[in-house]
């Protein structure tokens, strides 16, 4: 991956996902998403998920400036809804997604499978959602038609309404509705945002599966109400260096919000809230932020935690 250090925020009602003076993402028309069938060693990669191998197929994003992709991927299709299972950006301003790969998206949604009974629902941000139904079989039924959330590169902004379009293609317009209401419970406090989610499982045993990204998906689905930042450090890992050096940075900067690391290519991002406040969110909470703690939680438990996914059993 292609590195440049800087930073990026969300808030405001402005949406500036990548760095000032980044230009290597070129306008609008400068792009092409083709979709093929998938190659087999991506088949063989998630044959313990009994997905159909003509269901996978690979999504690649080319610019005439590039020599080669700029994101590449496999999606799962159900119909007309395409779900992410592995998605790589080759620049650091994520294009639609953030980064996934195979050995993680199997782990996970393996492990939904096995923490999930088959009479319960796992409530999670819509192309996640789509990913636990094709390859778990369990109830998620949250989706939504407009993919809200969609990381759309500041430089893109003309064709967003085409891209939520084809993300969002294949969805009853009706699901947007309870898919507002979980944007809007991931927003609130923890007790409003646990009742209204146990509103949306309709009576049913609920799971809540969160990625570190969903906070990157509600800043940019609410732009109004919710503010996130990054920058990156180089680095080999996340290490206590790179914390040092993360939070003298945010000081120096005035930066009052939480903050929570993730090693990402030769870097570590450091994902912070500019406004203290958002930082008592629930979307906050459930991810590990500096001023999280997730056994402090009254109505989740954590039942599974990978990388950047943390799932939750939601209590009554």
């Amino acid at each position: 991956m292609r590195m440049l250090i800087g930073a990026g925020l969300v808030g405001l009602g402005a949406a500036l996902l990548g760095w000032a003076g980044y230009s290597s993402l070129r306008p609008d028309a400068h792009y092409t998403l083709t979709l093929s069938p998938a190659p087999g060693d991506a088949v063989k990669e998630f044959a313990s998920l009994g997905l159909a191998a003509d269901a996978l197929q690979r999504v690649a994003i080319t610019s005439p400036d590039e020599r080669r992709p700029i994101a590449s991927g496999v999606v799962v299709r159900e119909g007309a809804r395409l779900a992410p299972l592995v998605w790589r950006n080759e620049v650091t301003e994520p294009i639609l997604f953030s980064d996934i790969s195979a050995s993680d998206i199997v782990k996970v949604v393996s492990a939904i499978r096995e923490h999930v009974s088959g009479d319960s629902v796992v409530l999670a941000w819509w192309d996640l959602s789509r990913a636990i139904r094709m390859a778990t079989k369990r109830d998620a039924p949250l989706d939504d038609a407009r993919a809200s959330g969609l990381l759309i590169p500041s430089a893109w902004t003309e064709v967003a309404e085409a891209e939520r379009a084809r993300w969002g293609a294949g969805v009853d317009p009706q699901a947007s509705e309870s898919f507002e209401r979980f944007i809007d419970a991931l927003l609130s406090s923890e007790q409003h945002g646990a009742d209204a989610l146990t509103k949306l499982a309709t009576g049913k045993p609920a799971y809540v599966a969160v990625h570190i990204s969903d906070v990157w998906k509600a800043a940019a689905a609410r732009p109004g109400r919710y503010s996130i930042g990054y920058k990156d450090f180089p680095s080999s890992g996340v290490s206590h260096g790179v914390i040092k050096s993360a939070t003298q940075w945010m000081r120096e900067n005035k930066v009052e919000g939480g903050f929570a690391a993730e090693p990402i290519g030769g870097a570590t991002r450091l994902h912070y809230f500019t406004r203290k406040g958002d930082s008592d969110a629930l979307i906050a909470k459930l991810l590990p932020f500096s001023t999280s703690n997730p056994a402090q939680l009254e109505r989740f438990e954590l039942v599974y935690q990978h990388r950047g996914w943390w799932v939750y059993r939601l209590r009554a």
